[in-house]
């Protein structure tokens, strides 16, 4: 706990370093910030009313655990210089920390939910709220089930979401892995060139 005294400035100790953020960040006032945890506290209650436990993982992991975990993407990742020997990286996603606790702890089943800051060493552009550092609302399960039923019931908590936010008109769009394998494979893919084709079509929409 720090503290100091009444009227008495912040010092940055340099008075000649350029006062802004990092690129790819921004600083969030006391109004944003009570407009993002009434907006989480929404989201947080229909996860928990579809009996998702709360889960919070390291903000960085091991480097080996991330890295060929996202194809092309994985240039992204903000590694952190080596300390004691061990090569750490930013967690990228909450979905690959996720996956180590599940096998870390043996765990044969989970139904989780992680809201919680990820990082991406991305060319931001804030004009389109696409920044280096962003928070991620997961909701997963993890463990042997009906087909289907988990996939179908993410996409009931997506709605769910939406509907709690007064979100009145949306889409929702679901890629499914195995569907998008099988199309690539009908086409002549290899399965060397399966993970760039996806990267490829991920970034379709985003062209003009």
């Amino acid at each position: 706990m720090t503290g100091r005294r009444q009227n008495e400035p912040p010092s940055t100790g340099n008075r000649n370093l350029p006062l802004k953020t990092p690129k790819g960040t921004r600083d969030y006032g006391p109004g944003a910030m009570a407009l993002r945890q009434r907006l989480l506290d929404q989201v947080v209650r229909v996860f928990r009313q579809h009996g998702a436990v709360p889960l919070d993982t390291p903000v960085f992991e091991r480097k080996e655990l991330l890295a060929g975990r996202y194809g092309e993407e994985a240039k992204l990742i903000y590694e952190l210089q080596e300390q004691g020997g061990e090569p750490l990286a930013l967690r990228y996603d909450l979905t690959v920390p996720f996956a180590r606790y599940v096998a870390l702890h043996n765990l044969s089943s989970m139904k989780r939910y992680q809201l919680a800051k990820v990082y991406r060493r991305d060319n931001p552009q804030p004009a389109r709220g696409r920044l280096r550092k962003f928070y991620q609302c997961d909701f997963d399960i993890a463990g042997a089930y009906d087909p289907m039923l988990p996939d179908a019931e993410c996409v009931k908590v997506v709605c769910e979401v939406l509907h709690q936010l007064d979100i009145r008109a949306f889409v929702v769009k679901v890629n499914h892995r195995k569907l998008l394998g099988a199309l690539l494979e009908v086409c002549g893919v290899s399965a060397e060139k399966f993970r760039t084709v996806c990267s490829s079509i991920d970034k379709l929409d985003k062209m003009p």
